[in-house]
């Protein structure tokens, strides 16, 4: 008997092995996908939570609408502004001291991996709300 013989695998021992490793892989890499794609949504989420913030630390100073926006926009600048949809209430003539200032800052995410983008909505929506009192 060669030394060959001695340490390898029978022929059918290496097609089951070959197999069992296509399924491991496949559930391995669907598991990685997801995970990559939740760090995505909760990267979103983060930031977007920052930027409603953000908006209303400047709106219960007095600021416009407009101020409010833009520094909504640059807190979230790693995210496509195109996607991003501000709300303020109450309206900046409406604005009392005292009163509650809301920041809701929404933002849609695209699912890129097949599997998950059709099991979630996509795109996924992701939102921030924050409420402080005018000051």
């Amino acid at each position: 008997m060669s030394r060959n013989e001695c340490f390898s695998l029978p022929r059918s021992s290496r097609g089951q092995a070959l197999v069992e490793m296509a399924i491991v892989l496949t559930v391995l890499l669907l598991l990685l996908t997801g995970i990559i794609e939740f760090g995505r949504v909760l990267s979103a989420q983060l930031v977007v939570s920052h930027a409603s913030r953000e908006g209303a630390r400047i709106g219960v100073l007095g600021k416009t609408d407009a101020e409010i926006i833009e520094r909504v926009l640059d807190a979230a600048s790693a995210l496509d502004a195109s996607k991003i949809t501000v709300s303020i209430t109450p309206p900046e003539s409406e604005r009392l001291r005292g009163a509650e200032l809301r920041v809701e800052v929404k933002y849609l995410v695209d699912i890129v991996v097949p599997l998950l983008s059709d099991i979630l909505t996509n795109p996924y929506p992701v939102r921030g709300v924050t409420v402080m009192r005018v000051e």
